[in-house]
């Protein structure tokens, strides 16, 4: 049995939710929203009392939180589960 997607097959046994899908076959908008839950950035920004501090944002560029340092924001994107992203 073959298992490669290119000719058509999925492996065999794997429930839905596990097989691979080939990237190619995908929407614009399931492209966008893969890894949507998982990545995170940081951009400075200004909090409510008028310091600068740092904002968090999902892959989506949905604002997160707003934290008072870069330290700070990392922890918190690690501490959820997500993976912090450079933007350069």
């Amino acid at each position: 049995m073959k298992s490669s997607i290119q000719g058509g097959y999925m492996p065999a046994g794997l429930p839905q939710a596990e097989r691979v899908a080939d990237v190619r076959q995908l929407s614009d908008m399931q492209f966008r929203s893969l890894g949507l839950s998982k990545v995170a950035y940081t951009r400075p920004a200004m909090m409510e009392d008028g310091e600068e501090g740092c904002a968090i944002y999902a892959a989506d560029g949905s604002l997160l939180a707003v934290v008072d340092d870069m330290e700070t924001a990392w922890g918190a994107i690690v501490q959820n589960d997500m993976v912090p992203a450079s933007l350069q």
